[in-house]
């Protein structure tokens, strides 16, 4: 997969906001305090992908701006749901390869200059 454009990234996040709100009434845990914590962040990460895309309708929302340990929490997130998709998809299948890439692009986007999931530095 081809570096994906702004507009890309923030379909990616768009999907993976609704995939994840999906799972949690799935599982009757909707409104549970996990579950908005994890709407909130992804929230933002389609927000941040939304702007970078010059999307109208992010363009009128807030935030406009995110903290570095912002940043990492959402860097963060998507980091580990890169990793599980690659360890729980079958990447020959051609849908779930590409939504491996997705994500790992729109990790490495998100990801803040020299931090690293792997350094401890904290988060928000």
């Amino acid at each position: 997969m081809p570096k994906p454009t702004p507009a890309q990234l923030h379909q990616f996040a768009q999907e993976e906001r609704a995939r994840r709100k999906a799972a949690f009434k799935a599982a009757g845990q909707a409104l549970s305090d996990r579950a908005q914590q994890d709407d909130a962040i992804w929230s933002n990460i389609e927000q941040m992908a939304g702007l970078e895309a010059g999307d109208p309708a992010c363009q009128k929302r807030e935030p406009r701006y995110w903290s570095r340990p912002q940043r990492i929490t959402m860097a963060r997130s998507a980091w580990a749901t890169a990793c599980k998709a690659e360890a729980s998809l079958d990447g020959s299948i051609e849908a779930n390869a590409e939504k491996i890439a997705a994500l790992w692009h729109l990790y490495r986007w998100l990801r803040p200059s020299g931090w690293s999931p792997y350094l401890n530095e904290a988060a928000a």
